[in-house]
């Protein structure tokens, strides 16, 4: 009983599936950090003017909280303590309410610049993205996201 090689597993198949498994995982993990998406936009300054140009920010902005708070069947927008809720009319909300609210936000407090998008369980990422395109497009450039 010399040699005995027909017991030892052949282990060119082992080593060929788990390369093709690292190539997976490097791929995957590209893929991964693509997915995310920041929650704070860095504020640009223009360090050119000086500051005595710099129009001084408003008492009444820095105390002002605003959020966007996205259900399954409402938005509620809220200003303080103030709440605007608007429905969802099938599977769409009202947008001329809702860009017509913004609208007046952007007018009353032109140098405020963040609001909060909140949302709550249940609520679908692609309407989440949407209200956040849409908060973005309607001259909000800092969207803090708060999911539930």
């Amino acid at each position: 009983m010399a040699g005995g090689g027909g017991n030892e597993p052949n282990l060119t198949p082992f080593i060929d599936l788990f390369s093709v498994l690292i190539c997976f995982l490097l791929m995957a993990a590209a893929w991964v950090q693509l997915e995310s998406m920041p929650t704070s936009i860095e504020k640009t300054t223009t360090s050119d003017a000086p500051p005595s140009e710099a129009p001084p920010p408003l008492n009444d902005e820095k105390k002002v909280s605003l959020a966007v708070t996205l259900f399954k069947d409402r938005v509620v927008l809220k200003e303080n303590e103030t709440e605007t809720v608007i429905p969802h009319v099938g599977a769409q909300v009202e947008q001329e309410r809702l860009q017509g609210i913004l609208s007046q936000w952007r007018q009353r407090f032109p140098q405020k610049k963040d609001v909060v998008l909140n949302t709550s369980a249940g609520v679908l990422y692609g309407d989440m993205i949407k209200m956040y395109d849409l908060l973005v497009s309607s001259d909000w450039p800092d969207v803090g996201i708060n999911p539930q």
